[in-house]
Protein backbone atom coordinates (compact mmCIF):
# COMPACT_ATOMS: atom_id res chain seq x y z
CA UNK A 1 0.00 0.00 0.00
CA UNK A 2 1.36 3.37 -1.00
CA UNK A 3 2.07 5.75 1.81
CA UNK A 4 -0.36 8.66 2.09
CA UNK A 5 0.39 12.02 3.63
CA UNK A 6 -1.75 13.45 6.41
CA UNK A 7 -3.03 16.21 4.13
CA UNK A 8 -4.00 13.81 1.32
CA UNK A 9 -5.86 11.55 3.73
CA UNK A 10 -7.80 14.53 5.07
CA UNK A 11 -8.75 15.61 1.53
CA UNK A 12 -10.13 12.14 0.72
CA UNK A 13 -12.15 12.05 3.94
CA UNK A 14 -13.55 15.52 3.22
CA UNK A 15 -14.48 14.55 -0.34
CA UNK A 16 -16.44 11.62 1.05
CA UNK A 17 -18.33 14.00 3.37
CA UNK A 18 -16.94 12.21 6.41
CA UNK A 19 -15.29 15.38 7.74
CA UNK A 20 -15.53 19.08 7.07
CA UNK A 21 -13.51 22.21 7.71
CA UNK A 22 -9.81 22.86 7.71
CA UNK A 23 -7.18 20.35 8.75
CA UNK A 24 -6.62 20.47 12.52
CA UNK A 25 -3.27 21.67 13.72
CA UNK A 26 -0.70 19.00 14.38
CA UNK A 27 -0.40 18.27 18.09
CA UNK A 28 2.87 18.52 19.91
CA UNK A 29 4.55 15.12 20.11
CA UNK A 30 5.73 14.17 23.58
CA UNK A 31 8.97 12.33 24.08
CA UNK A 32 9.01 9.08 26.08
CA UNK A 33 9.28 9.52 29.83
CA UNK A 34 12.83 8.18 30.01
CA UNK A 35 14.00 10.69 27.40
CA UNK A 36 12.33 13.52 29.30
CA UNK A 37 13.86 12.27 32.57
CA UNK A 38 17.34 12.26 31.02
CA UNK A 39 16.83 15.74 29.60
CA UNK A 40 15.68 17.04 32.97
CA UNK A 41 18.63 15.41 34.72
CA UNK A 42 21.01 16.88 32.15
CA UNK A 43 19.57 20.32 32.95
CA UNK A 44 20.58 19.91 36.59
CA UNK A 45 24.02 18.64 35.57
CA UNK A 46 24.48 21.63 33.25
CA UNK A 47 23.48 24.06 35.99
CA UNK A 48 25.86 22.35 38.43
CA UNK A 49 28.83 22.64 36.09
CA UNK A 50 27.92 26.24 35.31
CA UNK A 51 27.97 27.19 38.97
CA UNK A 52 31.18 25.27 39.57
CA UNK A 53 32.80 27.22 36.73
CA UNK A 54 31.42 30.61 37.73
CA UNK A 55 31.62 30.04 41.49
CA UNK A 56 35.36 30.75 41.60
CA UNK A 57 34.67 34.33 40.53
CA UNK A 58 32.14 34.87 43.31
CA UNK A 59 33.98 33.57 46.36
CA UNK A 60 33.67 37.03 47.89
CA UNK A 61 29.90 36.44 48.07
CA UNK A 62 30.50 33.94 50.88
CA UNK A 63 32.09 36.71 52.94
CA UNK A 64 29.70 39.56 52.21
CA UNK A 65 26.00 39.27 53.00
CA UNK A 66 24.87 41.94 50.53
CA UNK A 67 26.90 40.37 47.73
CA UNK A 68 25.33 36.97 48.38
CA UNK A 69 21.85 38.51 48.40
CA UNK A 70 22.53 40.45 45.19
CA UNK A 71 23.99 37.49 43.30
CA UNK A 72 21.18 35.24 44.51
CA UNK A 73 18.57 37.76 43.40
CA UNK A 74 20.30 37.99 40.01
CA UNK A 75 20.21 34.19 39.65
CA UNK A 76 16.50 34.14 40.51
CA UNK A 77 15.85 36.92 37.99
CA UNK A 78 17.76 34.99 35.31
CA UNK A 79 15.70 31.89 36.08
CA UNK A 80 12.48 33.91 35.81
CA UNK A 81 13.58 35.22 32.42
CA UNK A 82 14.36 31.67 31.26
CA UNK A 83 10.90 30.52 32.33
CA UNK A 84 9.28 33.52 30.60
CA UNK A 85 11.30 33.17 27.39
CA UNK A 86 8.75 30.78 25.95
CA UNK A 87 11.26 27.96 25.47
CA UNK A 88 9.57 24.61 25.97
CA UNK A 89 11.49 21.53 26.94
CA UNK A 90 12.54 19.58 29.98
CA UNK A 91 16.18 20.67 29.74
CA UNK A 92 15.46 24.40 29.81
CA UNK A 93 12.79 24.06 32.52
CA UNK A 94 14.99 21.99 34.83
CA UNK A 95 18.03 24.17 34.13
CA UNK A 96 16.04 27.28 35.10
CA UNK A 97 14.71 25.50 38.20
CA UNK A 98 18.26 24.61 39.29
CA UNK A 99 19.43 28.20 38.73
CA UNK A 100 16.52 29.47 40.80
CA UNK A 101 17.28 27.05 43.66
CA UNK A 102 20.91 28.14 43.67
CA UNK A 103 19.83 31.78 43.81
CA UNK A 104 17.43 31.07 46.67
CA UNK A 105 20.22 29.29 48.55
CA UNK A 106 22.54 32.28 48.14
CA UNK A 107 19.83 34.67 49.30
CA UNK A 108 19.10 32.50 52.34
CA UNK A 109 22.81 32.45 53.21
CA UNK A 110 23.11 36.20 52.79
CA UNK A 111 19.98 36.95 54.82
CA UNK A 112 21.13 34.62 57.58
CA UNK A 113 24.52 36.33 57.66
CA UNK A 114 22.86 39.76 57.71
CA UNK A 115 20.29 39.15 60.45
CA UNK A 116 22.56 36.96 62.56
CA UNK A 117 20.79 35.39 65.54
CA UNK A 118 17.40 36.88 64.61
CA UNK A 119 16.29 33.68 62.89
CA UNK A 120 12.67 34.73 62.55
CA UNK A 121 13.67 37.77 60.49
CA UNK A 122 15.63 35.55 58.10
CA UNK A 123 12.67 33.19 57.75
CA UNK A 124 10.23 36.07 57.30
CA UNK A 125 12.40 37.60 54.57
CA UNK A 126 12.64 34.25 52.76
CA UNK A 127 8.86 33.89 52.95
CA UNK A 128 8.57 37.27 51.20
CA UNK A 129 11.10 36.12 48.58
CA UNK A 130 9.14 32.93 47.92
CA UNK A 131 5.90 34.92 47.60
CA UNK A 132 7.54 37.16 44.98
CA UNK A 133 8.90 34.14 43.08
CA UNK A 134 5.46 32.51 43.18
CA UNK A 135 3.98 35.56 41.47
CA UNK A 136 6.79 36.20 38.96
CA UNK A 137 7.84 32.72 37.79
CA UNK A 138 5.22 31.17 35.44
CA UNK A 139 6.02 27.52 36.11
CA UNK A 140 3.67 25.16 37.95
CA UNK A 141 6.32 23.04 39.68
CA UNK A 142 8.29 26.12 40.71
CA UNK A 143 5.13 27.68 42.16
CA UNK A 144 4.44 24.51 44.16
CA UNK A 145 7.98 24.73 45.54
CA UNK A 146 7.62 28.45 46.32
CA UNK A 147 4.30 27.94 48.12
CA UNK A 148 5.66 25.00 50.10
CA UNK A 149 8.90 26.66 51.21
CA UNK A 150 7.17 30.01 51.83
CA UNK A 151 4.61 28.41 54.14
CA UNK A 152 7.35 26.38 55.84
CA UNK A 153 9.32 29.59 56.40
CA UNK A 154 6.30 31.23 58.05
CA UNK A 155 5.90 28.15 60.25
CA UNK A 156 9.56 28.53 61.21
CA UNK A 157 8.87 32.17 62.12
CA UNK A 158 6.17 30.98 64.52
CA UNK A 159 8.56 28.39 65.94
CA UNK A 160 11.27 30.95 66.58
CA UNK A 161 8.72 33.27 68.21
CA UNK A 162 7.67 30.37 70.46
CA UNK A 163 4.27 30.06 68.81
CA UNK A 164 4.91 26.79 67.01
CA UNK A 165 1.62 25.21 68.17
CA UNK A 166 -0.23 27.66 65.91
CA UNK A 167 1.59 26.55 62.75
CA UNK A 168 -0.37 23.33 61.93
CA UNK A 169 -3.89 24.84 62.20
CA UNK A 170 -2.94 28.05 60.35
CA UNK A 171 -1.20 26.28 57.45
CA UNK A 172 -4.00 23.70 57.22
CA UNK A 173 -6.64 26.45 57.19
CA UNK A 174 -4.86 28.11 54.24
CA UNK A 175 -4.73 24.74 52.46
CA UNK A 176 -8.45 24.10 52.98
CA UNK A 177 -9.37 27.58 51.74
CA UNK A 178 -7.24 27.17 48.59
CA UNK A 179 -8.85 23.88 47.55
CA UNK A 180 -12.40 24.87 48.44
CA UNK A 181 -12.06 28.02 46.31
CA UNK A 182 -10.28 26.13 43.51
CA UNK A 183 -12.71 27.13 40.75
CA UNK A 184 -13.65 30.61 41.98
CA UNK A 185 -10.82 32.55 40.34
CA UNK A 186 -11.17 31.65 36.67
CA UNK A 187 -7.91 32.28 34.85
CA UNK A 188 -5.89 32.06 38.07
CA UNK A 189 -7.17 28.59 38.95
CA UNK A 190 -3.85 27.01 37.94
CA UNK A 191 -1.95 29.32 40.30
CA UNK A 192 -4.39 28.51 43.11
CA UNK A 193 -3.91 24.77 42.50
CA UNK A 194 -0.12 25.21 42.65
CA UNK A 195 -0.51 27.08 45.93
CA UNK A 196 -2.85 24.35 47.16
CA UNK A 197 -0.32 21.59 46.47
CA UNK A 198 2.44 23.60 48.12
CA UNK A 199 0.28 24.26 51.18
CA UNK A 200 -0.62 20.55 51.31
CA UNK A 201 3.08 19.65 51.49
CA UNK A 202 3.65 22.34 54.12
CA UNK A 203 0.66 21.12 56.14
CA UNK A 204 1.96 17.56 56.04
CA UNK A 205 5.42 18.79 57.06
CA UNK A 206 4.27 20.80 60.10
CA UNK A 207 1.94 17.95 61.11
CA UNK A 208 4.69 15.34 61.05
CA UNK A 209 7.26 17.70 62.63
CA UNK A 210 4.89 18.90 65.33
CA UNK A 211 6.27 18.93 68.85
CA UNK A 212 8.71 20.57 71.20
CA UNK A 213 11.49 18.18 70.14
CA UNK A 214 11.51 19.59 66.61
CA UNK A 215 11.59 23.16 67.94
CA UNK A 216 14.67 22.39 70.01
CA UNK A 217 16.30 20.74 67.03
CA UNK A 218 15.76 23.67 64.64
CA UNK A 219 15.76 26.68 66.95
CA UNK A 220 18.09 25.35 69.60
CA UNK A 221 16.02 26.36 72.63
CA UNK A 222 12.82 25.56 74.48
CA UNK A 223 9.53 26.63 72.98
CA UNK A 224 8.62 28.92 75.87
CA UNK A 225 5.24 29.55 77.53
CA UNK A 226 3.13 28.80 74.45
CA UNK A 227 5.02 25.55 74.00
CA UNK A 228 3.61 24.36 77.34
CA UNK A 229 0.12 23.31 78.21
CA UNK A 230 -1.50 26.61 77.24
CA UNK A 231 -0.02 26.58 73.77
CA UNK A 232 -0.66 22.86 73.34
CA UNK A 233 -4.37 23.11 74.12
CA UNK A 234 -4.72 26.27 72.04
CA UNK A 235 -3.13 24.63 68.99
CA UNK A 236 -5.13 21.43 69.48
CA UNK A 237 -8.41 23.36 69.76
CA UNK A 238 -7.62 25.35 66.61
CA UNK A 239 -6.73 22.13 64.73
CA UNK A 240 -10.08 20.64 65.71
CA UNK A 241 -11.87 23.83 64.66
CA UNK A 242 -10.15 23.80 61.25
CA UNK A 243 -11.28 20.21 60.63
CA UNK A 244 -14.89 20.98 61.54
CA UNK A 245 -14.81 24.13 59.37
CA UNK A 246 -13.45 22.11 56.43
CA UNK A 247 -16.29 19.59 56.73
CA UNK A 248 -18.89 22.38 57.01
CA UNK A 249 -17.47 24.14 53.94
CA UNK A 250 -17.46 20.93 51.91
CA UNK A 251 -21.06 20.12 52.89
CA UNK A 252 -22.11 23.64 51.92
CA UNK A 253 -20.27 23.39 48.60
CA UNK A 254 -21.92 20.07 47.75
CA UNK A 255 -25.36 21.34 48.74
CA UNK A 256 -25.81 18.83 51.58
CA UNK A 257 -28.17 20.07 54.30
CA UNK A 258 -26.66 20.01 57.78
CA UNK A 259 -29.84 18.45 59.17
CA UNK A 260 -29.86 15.60 56.65
CA UNK A 261 -28.57 12.11 57.43
CA UNK A 262 -25.25 12.49 55.57
CA UNK A 263 -24.77 15.97 57.03
CA UNK A 264 -25.29 14.82 60.61
CA UNK A 265 -22.99 11.82 60.18
CA UNK A 266 -20.25 13.92 58.58
CA UNK A 267 -20.43 16.51 61.35
CA UNK A 268 -20.46 13.80 64.01
CA UNK A 269 -17.34 12.22 62.50
CA UNK A 270 -15.60 15.60 62.32
CA UNK A 271 -16.54 16.30 65.93
CA UNK A 272 -15.14 12.94 67.08
CA UNK A 273 -11.87 13.51 65.22
CA UNK A 274 -11.79 17.03 66.66
CA UNK A 275 -12.08 15.60 70.16
CA UNK A 276 -9.25 13.19 69.35
CA UNK A 277 -7.19 16.20 68.23
CA UNK A 278 -7.38 17.62 71.74
CA UNK A 279 -5.16 14.77 72.88
CA UNK A 280 -3.30 14.09 69.62
CA UNK A 281 -3.17 17.50 67.95
CA UNK A 282 -1.87 16.24 64.60
CA UNK A 283 -4.98 14.17 63.89
CA UNK A 284 -7.03 17.23 62.90
CA UNK A 285 -4.68 18.63 60.20
CA UNK A 286 -3.96 15.18 58.77
CA UNK A 287 -7.67 14.32 58.66
CA UNK A 288 -8.40 17.66 56.96
CA UNK A 289 -5.85 16.79 54.24
CA UNK A 290 -7.50 13.41 53.73
CA UNK A 291 -11.08 14.74 53.75
CA UNK A 292 -10.38 17.54 51.26
CA UNK A 293 -8.47 15.18 48.96
CA UNK A 294 -11.30 12.63 49.01
CA UNK A 295 -14.00 15.28 48.52
CA UNK A 296 -12.17 16.77 45.52
CA UNK A 297 -11.41 13.37 44.00
CA UNK A 298 -7.69 14.20 44.19
CA UNK A 299 -5.59 11.09 44.81
CA UNK A 300 -2.43 13.09 45.44
CA UNK A 301 -4.01 15.08 48.28
CA UNK A 302 -5.67 11.96 49.69
CA UNK A 303 -2.32 10.16 49.59
CA UNK A 304 -0.61 13.04 51.38
CA UNK A 305 -3.37 12.94 54.01
CA UNK A 306 -2.86 9.20 54.55
CA UNK A 307 0.90 9.64 54.85
CA UNK A 308 0.45 12.53 57.30
CA UNK A 309 -2.08 10.61 59.40
CA UNK A 310 -0.05 7.39 59.56
CA UNK A 311 3.19 9.28 60.15
CA UNK A 312 1.77 11.37 62.97
CA UNK A 313 0.06 8.40 64.65
CA UNK A 314 3.29 6.41 64.45
CA UNK A 315 5.22 9.27 66.03
CA UNK A 316 2.52 9.73 68.67
CA UNK A 317 2.49 6.01 69.48
CA UNK A 318 6.25 5.72 69.94
CA UNK A 319 6.49 8.96 71.94
CA UNK A 320 3.61 7.99 74.22
CA UNK A 321 4.73 7.67 77.83
CA UNK A 322 3.09 4.32 78.52
CA UNK A 323 4.01 0.68 78.91
CA UNK A 324 3.76 -1.77 76.04
CA UNK A 325 0.72 -3.37 77.68
CA UNK A 326 -1.06 -0.01 77.87
CA UNK A 327 -0.14 0.78 74.25
CA UNK A 328 -1.51 -2.61 73.16
CA UNK A 329 -4.76 -1.91 74.98
CA UNK A 330 -5.01 1.50 73.29
CA UNK A 331 -4.49 -0.05 69.86
CA UNK A 332 -7.10 -2.73 70.55
CA UNK A 333 -9.62 -0.15 71.75
CA UNK A 334 -8.94 1.98 68.66
CA UNK A 335 -9.52 -0.99 66.38
CA UNK A 336 -12.81 -1.82 68.09
CA UNK A 337 -13.94 1.81 67.82
CA UNK A 338 -13.15 1.86 64.10
CA UNK A 339 -15.10 -1.37 63.52
CA UNK A 340 -18.08 0.05 65.43
CA UNK A 341 -17.90 3.25 63.36
CA UNK A 342 -17.84 1.21 60.13
CA UNK A 343 -20.89 -0.80 61.25
CA UNK A 344 -22.72 2.40 62.18
CA UNK A 345 -22.03 3.92 58.78
CA UNK A 346 -23.37 0.83 56.99
CA UNK A 347 -26.46 0.88 59.20
CA UNK A 348 -27.37 4.58 59.20
CA UNK A 349 -25.83 6.01 56.02
CA UNK A 350 -28.68 6.48 53.51
CA UNK A 351 -28.42 4.37 50.41
CA UNK A 352 -28.22 6.05 47.00
CA UNK A 353 -31.48 6.06 45.05
CA UNK A 354 -31.41 4.04 41.86
CA UNK A 355 -31.78 5.91 38.58
CA UNK A 356 -35.12 4.28 37.82
CA UNK A 357 -36.65 4.61 41.29
CA UNK A 358 -39.33 7.16 41.95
Amino acid sequence: MNSMTREALWERLRDGALVEGALPERGEARSPWFVRAMLGFSGWIGALFLFMFVGAFFTFAMENAFAAIGIGAGACAAAALLFRSGRKGDFSAQFAFAVSLAGQGLMLYGLGKWFGKEIWLTALAMAAVQAALFALVPNFLHRVWAAWTGAAALAFVLSDLRLYTLAPPLVTAAFVWAWIREFDFGARAAQLRAAGYGLALASMQVTLMHGDLWVRWFVGRDSGPLGGWIGYWLGAALSAAVLVWAVLALLRREGVALGSGPGRIALAGAALLGLASLKASGVGPAAALLVVGYANGNRVLAGLGIVALLGYLSHYYYSLQATLLEKSAILAATGVALLVARAALHLWWPKQTEAGDA
